[in-house]
């Protein structure tokens, strides 16, 4: 690379990770990435080699990995971790160890060497559960209900107690993602019901009335950059419901409009005790860092439908982020990879 590069990604080949290089090579940022490639790295061989993008192989947990790769970086965009509640139920230490403990290391070690932004990727699932009547702003009490949600609140914790004039720190607690990406997930409510509909033509739906925000992939990647390119004093210290007021919806909202797009589609809703239901307020990025979402719920649906009926998404896709599959892929990393 002619140039130093500014941004520092780590998790590049994750589900947002692909997204966000491709619309920072775009924009003309130099970025270098970081990357363990638990997943594989085929569906970002094209970003990766470009010749604004540096990759480098490597570890976060690894403490001399991670200071050799901070030299020239002025802001850090950290979307790495074990994400989901069922990854972090079936290998926990793991969990723990990129989640919580490598995000405290990698802020330290940036702090010291002098890197002004670190933006990190937190989730909407913090709130575990509110009175739907009363959406979640940034000051309510969080409630975290699953290993996965207690290592991002930790993680937030943290990171704002060492922000200041010189680091800044911004938390966006995402809503759940939908839409097709590099690294298409199915264990995403739109994504699998979409699968569902084209491959099954029938749904099963439980908890129908529970609340969840949404957001689409590319969108979650436009919040980053507006965090990004914001001035320090608005975003310093500031953490942020990422998401949009209009997209609060229950599961029975969600999947009358894939029936919709879907009219044969059979749908069975079940009675099923869940504690994650979650309405969210996003008035403040929207109004201060003025976001205004380019995708809806819909749209995603028919992303992945017409993906599927193309044959640009397989049942291959879809099978690795099935319930088992996935419990099976974090044990045997947990095995692999914990020290």
């Amino acid at each position: 690379m002619n140039k130093r590069p500014r941004i520092l990604l780590t998790g590049c080949a994750g589900y947002v990770g692909g997204t966000f290089l491709m619309q920072a090579i775009a924009k003309g940022y130099h970025v270098r990435c970081i990357e363990k490639l638990i997943y594989g790295g085929q569906h970002v061989s094209g970003l990766i080699y470009h010749p604004n993008v540096e990759f480098i192989y490597g570890d976060i947990r690894d403490k001399d990995f991670i200071n050799n790769v901070l030299d020239g970086v002025d802001t850090i965009v950290h979307l790495a971790a074990v994400v989901g509640d069922v990854p972090c139920q079936v290998a926990p230490k793991l969990s723990v160890q990129i989640n919580f403990n490598a995000t405290r290391q990698l802020a330290l070690e940036a702090k010291k060497k002098g890197v002004k932004r670190f933006v990190f990727a937190s989730t909407c699932s913090n709130y575990g559960i509110t009175d739907y009547s009363i959406p979640a702003d940034e000051n309510c009490k969080l409630n975290p209900v699953s290993l996965y949600s207690e290592t991002k609140v930790d993680c937030e914790r943290f990171l704002h107690s060492i922000s200041d004039d010189k680091f800044h720190v911004t938390s966006l607690r995402f809503a759940t993602a939908h839409g097709l990406s590099f690294r298409t997930r199915f264990d995403l409510t739109v994504n699998s019901f979409a699968y569902q509909a084209v491959t099954e033509h029938e749904i099963v739906v439980f908890a129908a009335d529970l609340w969840r925000p949404f957001i689409h992939v590319l969108d979650m990647a436009g919040i980053l950059f507006l965090t990004i390119e914001a001035d320090e004093e608005k975003i310093s210290g500031e953490i942020f419901n990422a998401g949009s007021n209009a997209q609060n919806y229950t599961k029975r909202e969600t999947v009358m409009m894939l029936k919709e797009l879907c009219p044969d589609l059979r749908i069975k809703f079940v009675t099923k005790d869940d504690q994650r239901s979650y309405r969210v307020d996003f008035t403040k990025i929207e109004t201060e860092l003025g976001f205004v979402p380019s995708k809806t719920v819909k749209d995603g649906f028919a992303e992945i439908i017409n993906a599927l009926r193309d044959g640009i998404l397989t049942s291959s896709d879809y099978e690795g982020n099935k319930l088992e599959a996935l419990k099976t892929f974090y044990a045997e990393q947990e095995s692999i990879l914990t020290y």
